[in-house]
């Protein structure tokens, strides 16, 4: 009978034998799964209860060893800090000692120096014509005056300099002082976070999600920070210690550089006052001898001026023949050598003429030239001897005033 049939009678659905048993076998296997795949989290479970516990204390000796590694590093950096902190409040103790001693020594600087510069140069303006030159003694003159100014300048810069020193080693000062602040906060930090353990902690602290932030330096800036202001503050602080030992060179060198100038315009007056007197001696000399050029030419003009008399007499005869011959009569009036001799001397006498005339007016020329350069000779001795009273008198006399000192 078809199983279908039974459906029919009874309004049922029949499944088949072997439908059943392959269902039966079906939960079988399942349940069989379901057993072991729970036998395999048994055993996961409990290699992962190992696993976690040993990865926990692997963890927190880490932690801890890492902890006391991070707070001797805090230690050592601190103490970093505080010894270049102290290096740099000792170098601005001695900086403000030598800003006071830097005041005092501007105020003892030069005395009247400036004024005997100022009248020597006002002197030297008298001096006349080509001798207002801008000499050697002017150069040093000026030289001495921008230095005695340079001098002030100097301790005004260095004053300068020592006040930025101080602003900048406190600057340091401030920037160590907020590191060390920082680190001795981070340090209690950790010294507090190193007494914690897993029964001191509340488990509530896990529902709180922002309960920090996460840190944005690294490590190697963080380490490189403090090791960055050190080295920064102990460049400033080597750099600048040269100040102190400049300053104390300072005044010497100032009191050797006011002599060593001195001296030199001394010297650049001797030898300007040396070169008048070798200037005026050859202006002399070469007056004497232009007076005795003049006398010279003049006696070639008197001579010139006779020869040309003599040429133009020669000159009217060879013209009065030349007419006589021309009232010749007839066949007589031929150009003969005569006649072409005639001509030939006219024109030879009307060429030495013109030449010896030549010749007079180039003297007459060069007479009033060397005339002329008599009359600059003497102007040039004025103007040399009265620049000689300048140098080698009134500024001499100016000078004697200068009194260097050391300061």
């Amino acid at each position: 009978m078809n199983c279908n049939n039974y459906r029919n009678v009874y309004g049922y659905d029949y499944h088949t034998t072997t439908e059943w048993r392959y269902n039966s076998e079906q939960e079988i296997t399942a349940a069989e799964e379901q057993r072991e795949l729970a036998q395999r989290l048994t055993l996961e479970a409990d290699r992962l209860f190992g696993q976690t516990k040993d990865s926990v204390m692997k963890n927190k000796l880490d932690v801890d060893h890492r902890s006391k590694v991070k707070v001797k590093d805090i230690e050592y950096k601190c103490r970093e800090i505080e010894k270049q902190k102290y290096d740099l409040d000792e170098e601005i103790r001695l900086l403000l000692g030598y800003q006071v001693r830097i005041e005092n020594a501007n105020k003892l600087l030069v005395g009247d120096a400036l004024d005997v510069i100022a009248e020597c140069l006002k002197l030297r303006n008298g001096r006349q014509s080509i001798d207002l030159v801008f000499d050697d003694v002017e150069k040093e003159l000026l030289r001495e005056r921008e230095l005695i100014l340079g001098i002030n300048d100097q301790l005004e810069d260095l004053q300068d300099k020592v006040v930025l020193q101080i602003r900048k080693l406190r600057a340091f000062v401030y920037n160590l002082a907020v590191d060390l602040r920082c680190k001795k906060n981070a340090l209690q930090i950790e010294e507090h976070n190193e007494n914690l353990n897993e029964n001191t902690v509340e488990l509530s602290i896990l529902n709180n999600k922002n309960i920090f932030k996460p840190a944005t330096i690294s490590t190697t800036e963080w380490d490189r920070f403090t090791l960055d202001i050190i080295s920064a503050a102990n460049k400033v602080l080597v750099d600048g210690r040269p100040i102190r030992a400049f300053f104390d060179k300072c005044l010497n060198k100032m009191f050797n550089d006011l002599v060593g100038q001195s001296d030199a315009i001394n010297l650049a007056f001797r030898l300007r006052v040396e070169e008048y007197l070798e200037v005026i001696e050859k202006l002399n000399k070469q007056r004497d001898e232009t007076v005795k050029n003049v006398e010279e030419v003049e006696e070639t003009i008197e001579k010139l001026k006779n020869t040309i008399g003599d040429r133009e007499a020669y000159l009217a005869l060879a013209h009065t023949r030349l007419s006589n011959r021309t009232r010749r009569e007839g066949v007589e009036l031929c150009r003969d050598e005569l006649e072409l001799r005639l001509h030939e001397e006219v024109v030879q006498l009307e060429h030495d003429v013109q030449s010896l005339q030549n010749m007079m007016a180039e003297s007459v020329v060069c007479r009033r030239r060397l005339k002329q350069s008599i009359a600059r000779i003497g102007v040039q001795l004025q103007v040399k001897q009265n620049s000689l009273h300048i140098d080698n008198e009134l500024c001499a006399k100016q000078r004697k005033r200068i009194n260097y000192r050391a300061f």
